[in-house]
């Protein structure tokens, strides 16, 4: 947990507004999670990708979380399910069965990543015109919206790889690599949204090569263990590759003009000890793996990226990141008692209730070697973990804090 004093630095906020925040909170996770935010009228809306091309890594857990997080802080947020197995649409939508996926589709007025570039891409004959935006679906959040996945977004894979070396031959093709930019970017923009998060596949697809490239910035989500150690020594190679292909695409029309820049690696899904003196902290096992991905993304990844200008300054990431070191921008464990719940409820970990499963006595909640554990506890910890997560996010893609 967090000191107050260390809160209060990278929030830069006057003293007295600070003092009296902390008095009228519980607990300080409650302090960070009562700051808003707003996106300046400089400042286009922002898109972040989350990306791994390691599946498993609880990618689709972090993006639904996080969404809900920044759109608790006063911000419109658009989350965009872009992998086939649509997990994370049936998370925020409730839909937990193919039967129940169809039947959303086949509803009148929905809308999916599919379907709106479907005519684009040759597989309708009927074609969105996506300058004017698509359209999305509500959440039980009003200030989080989704574009919903679809299992068939992956077959448009052929025809990218295709434009991607044949435009400069075939310039019809073009088009079809800022597809996917022009999308997102006017969907963002008619919808007046401040911030588009975009949970991606684990390949290395063209479509997600694309995808990826459309990107203000990206978070490395990653679990502590010898697959995820391969898998950042190999984005070191995959990332740059990415940027170097798409080169030419980059005009600001089909790609944006800059690579995208990466925020952070997140640490996640990982077992804590339940017993003993270190309660509720990293397992060694964990621990030693953690410890060697953040070395390799120290020494190899992000000076490889920094070539590229697709890393932020380490210097921005320490004025906002204090609970950590660069490029570690969050550490969040594995919530297996809290998962259930808020997969049946499509509501994130930090607001489940007591009542939203069969939560009772210890399960909820107990003392164990001086300190509480169980149900609850999970749940103000991902609140804390969230908050945090968000704030940092916020101030360094140079969104304001609303004083209070």
């Amino acid at each position: 947990m967090p000191k107050y004093d260390k809160i209060i630095e990278p929030i830069n906020a006057k003293f007295d507004n600070v003092a009296g925040s902390l008095m009228k909170a519980e607990t300080p996770s409650d302090f960070l999670y009562s700051i808003k935010w707003k996106r300046p009228n400089r400042i286009t809306p922002k898109v972040i990708s989350l990306f791994n091309h390691k599946g498993g890594v609880s990618k689709t857990t972090t993006t639904f979380n996080l969404g809900w997080m920044l759109a608790n802080k006063g911000l419109k947020v658009l989350i965009v399910d872009a992998d086939p197995q649509c997990n994370l649409t049936g998370l925020a939508l409730g839909i937990d069965s193919y039967d129940d996926l169809f039947n959303f589709y086949n509803k009148k007025n929905s809308s999916n990543i599919y379907e709106n570039l479907a005519g684009t891409f040759g597989f309708s004959d009927s074609v969105v015109d996506l300058d004017k935006g698509v359209g999305v679906s509500d959440t039980k959040n009003e200030n989080l919206k989704i574009l919903a996945g679809h299992i068939k977004f992956a077959t448009f894979d052929l025809q990218i790889a295709t434009a991607l070396t044949s435009s400069a031959t075939i310039p019809v093709l073009k088009p079809l690599i800022g597809s996917i930019n022009k999308m997102v970017r006017k969907t963002a923009e008619k919808g007046e949204f401040d911030i588009v998060l975009i949970d991606m596949s684990p390949s290395i697809s063209a479509i997600n090569m694309c995808m990826f490239m459309c990107s203000d910035y990206f978070i490395l989500p990653t679990s502590p263990d010898f697959y995820c150690y391969q898998a950042i020594d190999s984005l070191s190679e995959v990332l740059p590759d990415w940027a170097e292909k798409l080169k030419s695409f980059k005009d600001g029309i089909s790609l944006p003009r800059s690579n995208p820049q990466m925020l952070g690696v997140i640490s996640q899904n990982y077992r804590v000890y339940s017993k003993g003196e270190g309660i509720g902290e990293m397992t060694q096992e964990f621990r030693s793996w953690a410890d060697k991905i953040k070395d390799l993304t120290n020494t190899k990844l992000v000076p490889i990226l920094r070539k590229h200008d697709m890393v932020i300054d380490e210097n921005l990431f320490k004025k906002f990141v204090n609970y950590d070191s660069p490029y570690n921008i969050a550490n969040i464990q594995n919530f297996n008692s809290i998962v259930p719940a808020s997969q049946n409820k499509s509501k994130p970990f930090f607001e489940l209730k007591k009542n939203d499963s069969n939560w009772t006595g210890a399960v909820w909640s107990r003392e164990q070697n001086g300190k509480k554990v169980g149900a609850e506890e999970n749940i103000k910890k991902s609140k804390e973990i969230y908050a945090n997560l968000s704030n940092a996010i916020l101030g360094m893609i140079e969104f304001e804090k609303i004083e209070e």
